[in-house]
């Protein structure tokens, strides 16, 4: 595939939002390749609503609003239409192209090859094709932008200038969508949407996708600001009973204030040929480091300690500032060095010699801090709860039901390679053959 055709996404990028948490699916039911446009949208749901539904979705023919791309695909709780084919063409190839974008010529590793339809290959997910797995993760992602898109209209909640700006500029003739079709080379903004998306699509219905889209991701953040706050404004009660209910997720945290120690690494050598350190080796390091803590207790004071650290430690993240580690936490510093900071009785100018896998550690004992790290752990951790739990509310509220005997993509992959095989063999043809002088290749 040219991938210079993906450029043509960098209109849309700022657009895709990455699905959170998926709505719901059920159980497949295999078919065949779809060859006829799906029921109307009006009759009752009785196809599949799992991504197995059928083994093909693609269609090598559309035009904007044909019966295909028309054909209501999901329905919310009281039948209205939530999504359609045509819809479904952006949430659908913007997660083919950020894949492409995201790894590029390192998609083969993970079993795609642009070259061949998604729907003639097995993807890195268990059962499906690499069209299910694109299908899957669109419509997932659009079930709960959906809903959050619902909740944010039920609430009055407005979108920033800046968002309905993006929104605005899509329809507007003199806009950014357009004159950047204009700059691509497109006749208009349609034919550039057209070219990126398949030509099922026209800009109401980009629009259609990007409000839904743009809303829900928005209410989404807003969400997040409230439980940040709320998180922020916690009192150490509730942060600790946080902390207690999710004590798995906080291995090697401890309710204790942050620690601030000096230090002078002395690191062993290793052998030249096998790249291992000797026994001989461990043990001149240790010699090292209680010489080094015997020259600072010449002059025992911090300022001295500091200068020593400057001049001996083998720490390069330390040995420019006098070896300070400042203000950390239970779980931020391998376990020998951390016993010996936390240790309860430890106090101001305290030092020793501390063994870890990096070296022998010459110590020195700055203070406890006013920061308790774990309470920041805490706060950082519980607005993704927060709203995690909001969210499946919210997708509860406002459900959608897919049909994915209805849904049909236009195989944009099987385009782009007749186009790139057509242009090759135009190319080919226009090639005059070269005539070579009958000497050229005489001796």
């Amino acid at each position: 595939m040219n991938l210079r055709k993906l450029t043509a996404l960098l209109l849309v990028a700022a657009m895709l939002l990455a699905g959170l948490t998926a709505c719901g699916k059920n159980d497949p039911s295999p078919d065949e390749v779809p060859t006829e446009a799906p029921t109307e949208a009006t009759e009752p749901f009785n196809g599949g609503n799992d991504v197995t539904a059928l083994s093909n979705y693609a269609v090598l023919e559309a035009s904007p609003h044909d019966e295909n791309m028309s054909a209501v695909i999901a329905v919310d709780a009281d039948g209205n239409p939530a999504m359609n084919n045509s819809v479904l063409q952006f949430a659908y190839w913007l997660e083919f192209f950020n894949f492409m974008n995201s790894y590029g010529s390192y998609a083969s590793y993970f079993g795609l090859d642009a070259y061949t339809p998604l729907a003639e290959q097995q993807s890195m997910a268990e059962n499906l094709t690499w069209e299910q797995y694109f299908l899957e993760d669109a419509t997932n992602g659009f079930a709960q932008q959906y809903a959050l898109y619902r909740e944010a209209n039920a609430t009055g909640y407005q979108l920033t200038e800046e968002d309905q700006a993006v929104l605005d500029d899509i329809l507007d003739p003199n806009g950014g969508i357009v004159s950047g079709a204009v700059k691509a080379g497109y006749d208009s903004a349609e034919a550039y949407m057209q070219s990126t998306f398949g030509p099922g699509v026209d800009l109401q219905d980009y629009y259609d996708y990007v409000t839904i889209y743009l809303t829900g991701n928005s209410y989404y953040t807003h969400l997040h600001d409230l439980a940040a706050a709320e998180a922020e404004n916690a009192d150490e009660a509730t942060l600790s009973a946080y902390f207690d209910e999710h004590a798995d997720d906080y291995a090697g945290v401890q309710k204790v204030n942050n620690v601030s120690v000096r230090h002078i690494l002395i690191t062993p050598e290793q052998d030249a040929d096998t790249g291992e350190t000797t026994d001989e080796a461990w043990a001149a390091a240790e010699e090292i480091a209680n010489a080094v803590l015997a020259q600072w207790q010449q002059n025992p004071t911090e300022d001295n300690f500091a200068a020593l650290a400057n001049e001996k430690s083998d720490d390069p993240g330390s040995n420019t500032v006098g070896g300070l580690y400042e203000d950390f936490d239970t779980a931020t510093m391998v376990a020998e060095f951390t016993d010996w900071s936390f240790d309860p009785a430890r106090a101001y100018g305290d030092t020793g010699i501390v063994k870890t896998s990096y070296g022998y550690h010459v110590m020195f004992f700055v203070g406890q801090t006013e920061t308790k790290g774990w309470m920041d752990r805490v706060r950082a951790d519980m607005p993704d709860e927060i709203v995690n739990a909001q969210v499946e509310e919210i997708c509860a509220r406002y459900p959608i039901t897919f049909d994915f005997t209805r849904v049909r993509v236009f195989d944009i992959v099987t385009m782009m390679a007749n186009e790139e095989a057509a242009a090759s063999e135009a190319s080919e043809a226009s090639e005059e053959p070269v005539i070579l002088p009958e000497d050229t290749f005489a001796p």
